[in-house]
């Protein structure tokens, strides 16, 4: 297992539950017009896939080879991640990590987190990152998606932006997360970091659970 990625463990599972009671974004007529999303994986990673394959995407995408992707377990939740780091996603976007989540179960692809900011790299651009959250929201926004668990801009806590979250018509999420720790003015900016989930099953995802009647 990479060490490079294991401090950043409890950071990719946090996005595997679609947040309730969040100001929606409003809809009108014009979405019908609108293209429905259909959010089936990565690029070439699509959800189902198994390790293999899912490392194949990764080639067919970026050209990294196997060797150079990182693999661990979830110590909790048992899921098993692959992760890899990209430059310039969009242009001149710098940095980013991208994890590939395969179910406890199945082994199957059922998550994918991108990441700028922090912990991609150590000395984030917060203008730029926002500018990226802006970007891929205003993307996202073009298409339809269920009116419930539909959100835009809205405001988590001081410190977290839900940018946009939105369902497909099989129930599968797109999620984007800005975090903008506040706790000391001085360094606002420096720990900014925005990632941007596809997630299979949002609040049923394939993680170990305790069984009931084991206690």
């Amino acid at each position: 297992m990479s060490g490079k990625h294991q401090p950043i463990l409890l950071f990719l599972f946090i996005c595997f539950v679609l947040l309730p009671g969040v100001a929606q974004a409003k809809t009108g007529d014009e979405d019908t017009l609108r293209k429905w999303a259909e959010i089936d994986g990565f690029r070439s990673a699509q959800f189902g896939m198994n390790e293999r394959d899912v490392l194949k995407a990764i080639y067919q995408d970026f050209k990294i080879y196997r060797k150079d992707v990182s693999r661990f377990e979830h110590p909790t939740e048992k899921t098993v991640s692959l992760g890899i780091d990209v430059e310039n996603l969009l242009p001149n976007s710098g940095p980013a990590k991208v994890f590939y989540i395969l179910g406890h179960k199945s082994r199957q692809l059922i998550h994918v987190n991108v990441i700028w900011g922090r912990p991609a790299t150590p000395k984030p651009d917060a203008e730029g990152v926002v500018g990226i959250a802006n970007q891929l929201r205003n993307h996202f926004a073009q298409k339809s998606y269920q009116k419930e668990g539909l959100a835009l801009n809205a405001q988590l806590s001081e410190d977290i932006i839900l940018v946009f979250q939105g369902l497909d018509k099989k129930g599968r999420a797109v999620k984007l997360v800005l975090v903008n720790p506040k706790s000391d003015p001085k360094k606002v900016g420096e720990n900014i970091s925005l990632t941007l989930s596809y997630i299979e099953k949002p609040g049923r995802p394939d993680v170990f659970r305790i069984k009931d009647d084991d206690f």
